[in-house]
């Protein structure tokens, strides 16, 4: 008798620590799960970003053709009034 509540103590201590295990797998799981959520939300605003951050990249560069026409036109101009 002594024998087999000795094998129930073990037996519910080696389930309690089971079950502390799987509670802390889950936890674990639903941070990895909240963190992909970040990640995908994350990755959606960055390509996004890259969208516009390649729009103002087109601007930025027909400006400094533009900008450097005119002062090319200007350093002619300038030329002209030194003479």
């Amino acid at each position: 008798m002594e024998l087999i509540s000795f094998y129930e103590l073990l037996l519910n201590k080696k389930q309690g620590g089971i079950v502390t295990q799987i509670e802390r797998l889950e936890r674990g799981l639903s941070v990895m799960e909240n963190t992909t959520k970040q990640v995908d939300t994350l990755k959606t605003k960055l390509e996004l970003t890259m969208e516009e951050v390649g729009r103002e990249k087109v601007k930025t560069d027909e400006l400094i053709e533009i900008v450097t026409k005119e002062a090319g036109e200007a350093a002619i101009e300038e030329e002209k009034a030194a003479e």
